[in-house]
């Protein structure tokens, strides 16, 4: 009990070996997903295929929506261990370790060895921070900069010696953030570093200091920009702005919601988290001031949530990087509630215990519903739905393992706050979220993928290395290029669809399109449907001309 009460550097480490067990259970054992999974991992591959390291492409064709760091970090992994899931996925499980020692040793700083532990696991055992360690996307290792950059600052902002090592370091980290997502790696630290040091009550805001660091920030950035405007011109400049002021205008398709879709995404993605951390607000009834550190992340919460509002396209993880101050503010609350031996307050609890039943039993039932399809498949009205729902998947009472166990856990959590018994209460809220992501991904997660793209990768596998063209029609997709290992002749031929279509093409071509807009082929009689089987995909395939 008394290690862990007063953790040690062994029980650190001993927690960091246990997470990084965890977020590799599964890494390989499930397909990447289309779209953001794939597409990055394609794109790696394509670099990896030209030897072009310094310009991005898909499709063998330049894109400009992303500058490259998270491809040379992906290409990288994928040099040890090979162009799949794992060598996909590898960078986020390293990255997921890093960001929690390096919690551990932000909450070491702010308070002591407890807090930063509390920080730690409340980050780790999260829904979606832990979900994300587990993915191929670049968005962890974003945040993991803007991490840094911001604690960097607030060493800055409150005038520590050697001031001018930590205005390095916050430069060096902004300059990274900048090279895996663009400008808003400064955006985001240089916002919050104005509203927190106007919330600070102490030294002043220095214009100076933010100045030096984002010159070395964009230094940094122009090492790279710099020679592809010299190789290519400022097509990537226009070309990257365009993109990402039509993200800012108007939502991609597929990606339009609601104003408050971030907010609902965090409270239930960060639960029991997001709770804890909306009640050490509301106990406080006033804006943070007296700790810079605490002030900034009070303030990047602020920043992310306010600029992802007004953006129109609204994606999960576009808001990722609240999930720092939200667990943050979470061990605050619940730190101050152990040292001060207080209880729980009750509408805390009954707001627990309402969502974990919810949510458990929703995850219980979930099999029992998959296997009644006739109850809810009237409410459907996306055909395509409808069609992937026809799959044959076979759910059984295992299956209802995850929500089990989220039951019974927050049962346990309950008794022991009601108890007062808040390390056996931390424990449980740490230690079964992490049993049931395990057991999701083990039992639910193979599930999904038969259910949305199973068909899709398996047929592309069974044409992996062939001499054949594959085409995606009236969807964006990468698994057609990631997984047949498509060759940089084939993709620059498939970029003209009329040849592919009506032209005298060389090799067979194959179409993968939703069942739903197979009209799209009904004017070519030389294309048949090879394969339609139950759920939303059918593929279809067209000869070239008989030679003579």
């Amino acid at each position: 009990m008394q290690l862990f009460r007063k953790p040690s550097y062994i029980f650190l480490i001993g927690t960091l070996f246990i997470f990084g067990l965890i977020f590799s259970l599964g890494i390989g054992s499930v397909s990447l997903f289309d779209l953001d999974e794939l597409y990055f991992a394609e794109i790696t591959r394509e670099m990896m295929l030209t030897g072009r390291y310094s310009q991005v492409t898909f499709h063998f064709k330049p894109l400009y929506e992303k500058p490259p760091l998270f491809f040379w970090i992906q290409a990288a992994s994928m040099h040890l261990w090979g162009m799949n899931e794992i060598g996909a996925r590898f960078p986020n499980l390293l990255c997921g370790l890093l960001t929690l020692c390096t919690l551990y040793h932000i909450g070491k700083k702010y308070q002591n060895s407890k807090f930063g532990w509390l920080w730690m696991c409340l980050y780790g055992s999260s829904f979606l921070p832990h979900f994300y360690f587990k993915t191929a996307i670049m968005d962890p290792w974003l945040n993991y900069c803007l991490l840094l950059s911001l604690y960097f600052l607030s060493f800055t902002a409150t005038g520590r010696k050697q001031i001018w090592l930590y205005r390095g370091g916050a430069g060096l980290c902004m300059g990274l953030a900048l090279l895996i997502k663009g400008p808003i790696g400064a955006v985001i630290p240089v916002a919050t570093f104005a509203l927190s040091a106007i919330w600070f009550s102490g030294i002043p805001f220095s214009f100076q200091q933010l100045i030096g660091v984002l010159l070395i920030a964009v230094t940094l950035f122009a090492c790279w920009l710099v020679p592809e405007i010299y190789h290519n011109g400022t097509v990537f400049i226009k070309e990257f702005w365009s993109y990402h002021w039509m993200l800012y205008q108007q939502p991609v398709a597929t990606h339009q919601q609601a104003w408050y879709y971030h907010y609902w995404v965090l409270v239930l993605g960060c639960f029991p988290s997001s709770l804890f951390a909306i009640a050490f607000f509301l106990k406080r009834k006033h804006w943070i001031r007296t700790s810079y550190f605490a002030a900034a992340m009070q303030a990047v919460g602020v920043v992310v949530l306010f600029v992802f509002t007004l953006v129109g396209t609204k994606i999960v993880h576009y808001s990722s990087m609240t999930y720092f101050p939200i667990t943050f503010f979470a061990a605050d609350f619940l730190s101050q509630h152990i040292e001060q031996k207080r209880a729980i307050p009750r509408w805390i609890l009954i707001s627990f215990i309402g969502v974990g039943t919810t949510v458990g039993g929703c995850l219980l039932l979930l099999p029992w519903l998959m296997q009644h399809k006739a109850w809810f498949i009237d409410w459907i009205l996306n055909q395509d739905i409808l069609y992937a729902l026809e799959t044959a998947v076979v759910w059984n009472c295992w299956d209802s393992l995850p929500g089990l166990c989220y039951l019974i856990g927050s049962g346990i959590a309950l008794h022991a706050a009601v108890k007062k018994q808040l390390y056996r209460f931390v424990g449980s809220i740490v230690c079964v979220p992490l049993l049931v992501l395990a057991l999701l991904l083990n039992r639910i997660a193979p599930k999904i993928e038969s259910y949305t793209q199973k068909a899709v990768v398996d047929f592309c596998r069974t044409h992996q290395d062939q001499d054949v063209y594959m085409v995606p029609l009236g969807f964006k997709a990468a698994a057609p290029h990631f997984y047949t290992h498509k060759s940089l002749q084939n993709g620059l031929k498939e970029a003209n669809l009329s040849w592919l279509l009506t032209g005298p093409i060389d090799k067979p071509c194959f179409f993968i399109l939703y069942k739903s807009d197979a009209t799209l082929l009904e004017p070519y009689r030389d294309i048949v449907c090879i394969q339609s089987n139950p759920g939303c995909f059918a593929f279809y395939q067209r000869l070239p001309p008989a030679s003579g």
